[in-house]
Formats: C-alpha cells, structure tokens, sequence
C-alpha cells in the first residue's frame, strides 16, 4: 500500500482498530524498534489527566516559544484538522509529511506480518508517525506528548520524559480505565517513570496520597498545584488576572476557572524546568506566554455579535466547570446553550448539569458516528425551553438570525470541530 493523497491516509487511518485487540504496551515498543526508537531521539514531557491536558500542553508551548525554544506538540483529538495533533514551532505538521511518514511506516507492514504482529491501531500508527517526525524536526528542544488514553498502557508511554504531568482526575472511559477515581488514578499515574519527577493539579486528598505514595515507589517525588496560593482578581468574557504564590498578577485570554487553575499547573511546571536548569524562562517572558495562550475549541469565543462560545468539555467534569463560569456571570444574561455529546459519554447526569444552567437548550448530533441522536439526548431533559434539531448548519443559522446575548455550544470535541467549521464557512 502507498498513500498518495491526505483523503487516502485519513481514509485509511480511520479505517484502522481504536484499540488494539491486546491492549499493551508490547506492541509499540516493537514498532519503535523498527525504525531503532525514534521515541528516544528527542527531549519529551509526558502529559495525561481526565481533562485539562490540552490546554496545559497550550501554556507550556507559549511560555517555551516565547523564551526561545523550538517546540513540537502531540495533541488530541484535533478541532481545525487532523494536522492539528503534530505541531512544530507553532505550525501543523504538513500534508506532504503525513504522507511521507505514513508510508515509511507501511513499509514495515510486510515485516510485521511475517513476524506475526498485528498492525498498529489508530492511535499506535499516528503515534508512531509522531515520533518519526519529530526526530527529524530541525533544532528541536522539546516535545510535548499528550497521552491519548489513561497513561499505563497508552502507546504514548514508550518515551522516557523530562518530566511527567497529570492534570485532573474524574470518571471517564471507565470501560477502559475502571469505576472508581482511585483506580482511574492508578492507571494514569503509570506515566510515571523511575527519577523522573511528577507535577500534578489533582485536589482530592485520598488521591494525593495515592500520588505521593506511587511516586516514592518510583523513587521520585510529586509536587501538586498549591490551590490556597490562587488569588483571583477578575474572571469575566475577556479572561482572567490571578495571582500565584503572590507573585504579580497574571492575565490569561482563556475563559473560566478551570483555565486559571491549568495556567498555574504550567507554570509549576515550568518552576521546575526552570529551577533545574532545563530552561531559562524569565518572569517577563513567562507573562507573556500566558497571556498570548489560546486554545481552539476549549472554552473559545468564536463569533462576537452574537457572542458565541465553544467548549469541548465532554465529560461531566469538563461540563461542570464549563457550567460554573457560566453560572458567573449569567445573573444579567440569557445564555443558551446547544448540547450534542457521544454516546457512551454518562449523559443524564451532564444534561441534568445543563439543564440547571441554562435559559435554553438546543439539543443536537454530530456527525461522528458515535454521536448520541439529538432526541434521545431531548428526551433525557426536563427543561422547560428544550428543542432539538439533528442539523447542526439549521441551528447555526438560528443562532446567528435569532441571536441571544451568549450562545455556547457543548459537549464533544468533534461536536465542537464540526460547529467551529461551519461558522467558519458561514463568517466567509
């Protein structure tokens, strides 16, 4: 097979399993030895948690940029375009080296089979073509690996990084992960390597312990995000100031408190870069990276007249922060909120969420074939101004000729993709 075209690689990357029929870690260390471990030709700081990771990958990429380095991102999933999840130095990887990576991983498919491995997964080729192309990225100082899933056995988990970071904990892909926070935890806490120090913004005090009694059998340490030390001055439709561990206060353009709390878990995490010599980041240049971070589709304005705002918080906890910024400032607003959300995601309780939120509803579809259908997610309501509409273009349009003060669109990421490209097309 040889792929000529970028419709023929995402044809066939999307044709390729979710999950590996052996879901381990063995695989991936076999792919990486075939092209002699790519994954450990560059300086990598590993990133999981529930939620908050892309946006933590956002800080750090802007603080790093903005103090000189040359920084690669590993992302997902993508809101623009597929090219979104493979950065490097502010731009996406390109067509033609999707291409070319793709087909130098193809190549090895008539070995894999002889020697009786499966082919890679979705996420196990995309990572792999992540790692091939960021070896070869010129002057590269740092890449910034998101894990796909839980962290133990991700594919992601091969490399061997600076620095580990998880964000948040909370329920999500329990299938995969468990059913209780402390066995999610102990999942995502397998990114920790041996010396290799932990950074972390979890608050649950159980968990913390968990965390500080996992890393002292690593023989390493876990340093969290000090919550007491967060002082926030503003927090409006423009941004938020905020001081951390007094120092002078901080502008960021992201909207919400949960943005508040991932800015300062960069910046211990760029404490740490910098307090040991990795980096050199002066407080000035720091500032500046903070401010210049945005973040498409994570609580993102859009469209100003009417204001619209996107958010891809997909699950209850990315729900629930979302709805208390909104419960902000909402007192002299009407918000109405436009909800599609996938399936498998636990949607009685978010819808219940927003139901408590909201001064309207449009529930709604996606077109990803996991999309839960705009009338079962009606159904699950019971607020008084619901209606749903399984075309997200129709919606848009009702949106823009019958406008409200604040129109946020919410749930999946794909929804949220889907929304930002149509309202794309329809400000050309």
């Amino acid at each position: 097979m040889y792929l000529e075209t970028m419709t023929e690689f995402l044809n066939f990357v999307e044709s390729q399993r979710r999950l590996s029929k052996k879901y381990s870690l063995e695989k991936m260390y076999y792919y990486c030895q075939l092209f002699d471990h790519p994954e450990n030709d560059f300086r990598s700081i590993h990133i999981g948690g529930t939620n908050g990771k892309g946006s933590v990958v956002a800080y750090m990429r802007h603080i790093l940029k903005e103090s000189g380095y040359k920084v690669a991102t590993y992302t997902s999933p993508y809101v623009v375009c597929f090219n979104e999840r493979i950065t490097f130095d502010g731009k996406y990887i390109s067509d033609e080296d999707c291409l070319k990576y793709a087909n130098i991983i193809l190549s090895k498919y008539p070995q894999i089979e002889k020697e009786g491995y499966e082919f890679p997964s979705f996420f196990e080729f995309i990572t792999l073509l992540a790692f091939l192309y960021f070896r070869d990225c010129e002057d590269l100082d740092f890449a910034l690996i998101e894990v796909g899933l839980g962290g133990l056995l991700d594919a992601t988990n091969v490399i061997t990084p600076l620095l580990s970071i998880i964000t948040t904990i909370s329920f999500d892909h329990m299938n995969v992960l468990g059913n209780t926070l402390a066995e999610i935890a102990e999942n995502k806490l397998g990114i920790v390597k041996p010396g290799i120090p932990l950074i972390s913004g979890i608050k649950d005090d159980k968990l913390r312990k968990q965390f500080v009694k996992h890393t002292k059998k690593k023989k390493t340490s876990v340093t969290f995000t000090d919550f007491d030390q967060i002082k926030v001055e503003k927090m409006d439709l423009h941004g938020s100031i905020f001081a951390y561990k007094n120092e002078t206060p901080y502008v960021i353009k992201m909207l919400g408190a949960h943005q508040i709390e991932n800015a300062a878990l960069a910046l211990e995490a760029i404490k740490y870069l910098n307090e040991n010599g990795i980096i050199d980041a002066p407080d000035n240049v720091i500032r500046n990276g903070l401010e210049k971070t945005s973040w498409p589709g994570r609580a993102e304005i859009v469209h100003r007249d009417p204001l619209i705002i996107l958010d891809g918080g997909h699950n209850l906890d990315g729900i629930t922060r979302m709805c208390e910024f909104i419960n902000s400032f909402k007192k002299n607003h009407y918000v109405r909120g436009v909800f599609a959300v996938a399936a498998d995601k636990d949607k009685e309780v978010m819808i219940k969420k927003i139901d408590d939120t909201f001064d309207e509803i449009i529930f709604t579809e996606f077109s990803y074939k996991r999309s839960d259908h705009a009338y079962h997610l009606y159904e699950l309501s019971n607020h008084p101004k619901k209606q749903y509409h399984d075309d997200i273009k129709t919606i848009i349009d009702k949106v823009i000729e019958e406008p409200k003060p604040i129109n946020v669109f919410l749930g999946s990421l794909y929804f949220v993709s889907e929304v930002r490209q149509l309202l794309k097309d329809f400000n050309k």
